[in-house]
């Protein structure tokens, strides 16, 4: 018996053989030559260790052992092909489950009315939403695409940049007033600073000065949460200072519930990405959410 072999061809070509009555006419369906249809036969009775076929001149038979075969490949060959044809349609109609990842901050912003358009759009699609600051392998743990703020670097995901992001240092009128607005992050020692958990080095924020060189502050506070809701909802009660991306602190800039402070300091902006893993076909659903949340997202 030969090891590791790869059955299914074989049984393909052995099948085709069997449907259509002899070597030459089972070549002309599977578009190969007789000569290999003869050898792969001659492969998968070795592997099996018995013969499946009486060759003559004029045409050829079954054996036992053949017979046997037959009735099981031709129910495996057609369950394949059951199989293709069920696949087929999830490229041209996007559905199934999409599984997507996203920091909190966004599940919690801009997310979900964006998700309630796409359903109507897609309603064969169904969603399942991984939010949290962690960072996910999305082959590893099975997400078909990602949010993620900040330049990609892994090779084996494609990238698609939906919205400029920056990260701000932010606090409310209320907090300013009361203790002061820093002027250089080497004041946020004095401060009550509102701490992400999930980021690297949490306890230490980083600025940038004039001349693009960057400030590292330790800092310190009485609140620190994986949850950045939390910390924004802390700022704006006046509790301290905490440092949000764009899209999370938008509404409350603009509604007067927060203010930036440090600009001068912000690093440089970044970007709200999409990704997926790269591959040759992707699929329908992946495609049709890509696409959605970028043109939603461009302007």
């Amino acid at each position: 018996m030969l090891i590791n072999m790869n059955i299914l061809p074989y049984l393909a070509t052995f099948s085709a053989v069997v449907e259509n009555g002899s070597f030459t006419a089972a070549a002309d369906a599977l578009g190969i030559s007789k000569p290999v249809v003869s050898k792969q036969v001659s492969l998968l009775e070795r592997h099996l260790g018995v013969q499946l076929l009486h060759r003559t001149t004029r045409r050829l038979h079954l054996t036992h052992a053949g017979e046997v075969l037959a009735s099981y490949s031709s129910r495996i060959m057609s369950d394949v092909r059951e199989a293709e044809q069920s696949v087929l349609p999830l490229q041209h109609e996007p559905q199934g489950r999409l599984r997507i990842s996203a920091p909190e901050s966004l599940a919690m912003s801009l997310l979900p009315e964006e998700l309630l358009r796409f359903q109507q759009q897609f309603p064969k699609i169904e969603l399942d939403i991984h939010a949290g600051g962690r960072f996910v392998d999305l082959v590893e743990e099975g997400i078909d695409v990602a949010l993620r703020v900040g330049k990609q670097e892994d090779s084996s995901l494609i990238a698609r940049l939906l919205m400029p992001c920056g990260l701000h240092a932010c606090a409310s009128p209320e907090y300013l007033i009361k203790h002061g607005k820093p002027e250089h992050p080497s004041e946020l020692e004095t401060h009550n600073c509102l701490i992400y958990s999930q980021r690297p080095n949490p306890d230490s924020w980083l600025f940038v000065d004039g001349q693009g060189k960057d400030i590292r502050i330790k800092v310190s506070g009485n609140l620190r949460s994986d949850t950045g809701k939390i910390l924004m909802s802390a700022a704006e009660s006046g509790n301290g200072i905490f440092i949000g991306p764009t899209f999370m602190i938008a509404s409350a800039l603009k509604e007067g519930r927060l203010e930036t402070v440090l600009a001068p300091y912000t690093p440089m902006t970044t970007g709200l990405y999409v990704v997926y893993p790269k591959s040759k076909l992707v699929s329908a659903k992946v495609r049709a959410f890509v696409d959605f949340i970028a043109e939603s997202w461009s302007h």
